[in-house]
């Protein structure tokens, strides 16, 4: 699941696309002016103009003059929205850098969600995400540290929980009440080797 992403937002997007769609509807909430997009993206100037007017000629961002600046914003009026936000947070977004990151911990992750209520809206990820991981191999203090560069990143809190797979399935099977809260909220899978 870690590799999805990349492979589906690869198919479907070129490299600016997915930079400045990512920043758009990643943050829908603030608009950004044109350079600001480029230092953000890492991407040429150029081409990240061509992406902003192709986006705002067709719709999906809107456009506003703020003194001499014009400032892109994602267009929550347009009819695609909430699909595109959605696409964009289950590939490029922050979805797809919680999954590199993850990956990156080489920890021996049985399994990584995202749960809470705003999993499943349209809105999803725009608050503080809440994460569950299991792993045998990875230090709480090592899974925040290598969480703190996505929170800058995506500009979201992340808070952890981090179980062993012992205590994990323990808890399953004690059917615990704090546990079965968190898998009855709706969940988005970021690693799942477990049953």
């Amino acid at each position: 699941m870690i590799t999805q992403g990349k492979s589906l937002w690869n198919a479907l997007f070129t490299r600016t696309q997915r930079q400045v769609l990512s920043l758009m509807f990643g943050h829908p909430e603030r608009s950004y002016y044109a350079n600001e997009v480029v230092r953000i993206a890492g991407v040429g100037t150029g081409t990240v103009q061509r992406e902003l007017a192709k986006l705002s000629d067709c719709g999906l961002l809107t456009v506003k003059r703020v003194g001499n600046q014009k400032h892109f914003q994602a267009n929550t009026e347009c009819p695609v929205y909430s699909e595109l936000r959605s696409i964009v947070l289950k590939t490029f977004g922050a979805v797809d850098v919680l999954r590199t990151a993850l990956a990156s911990m080489d920890g021996g992750i049985e399994l990584a969600l995202i749960y809470g209520p705003e999993v499943s809206s349209a809105t999803s990820l725009s608050h503080d995400i809440h994460m569950l991981i299991v792993s045998d191999h990875i230090e709480y203090t090592e899974l925040v540290s290598g969480l703190t560069g996505v929170e800058n990143r995506i500009g979201r809190n992340i808070h952890p929980l981090l179980f062993n797979k012992k205590e994990f399935e323990s808890l399953r099977a004690e059917q615990s009440e704090s546990l079965a809260s968190i898998l009855s909220q709706p969940c988005l899978y970021l690693v799942r080797q477990q049953d």
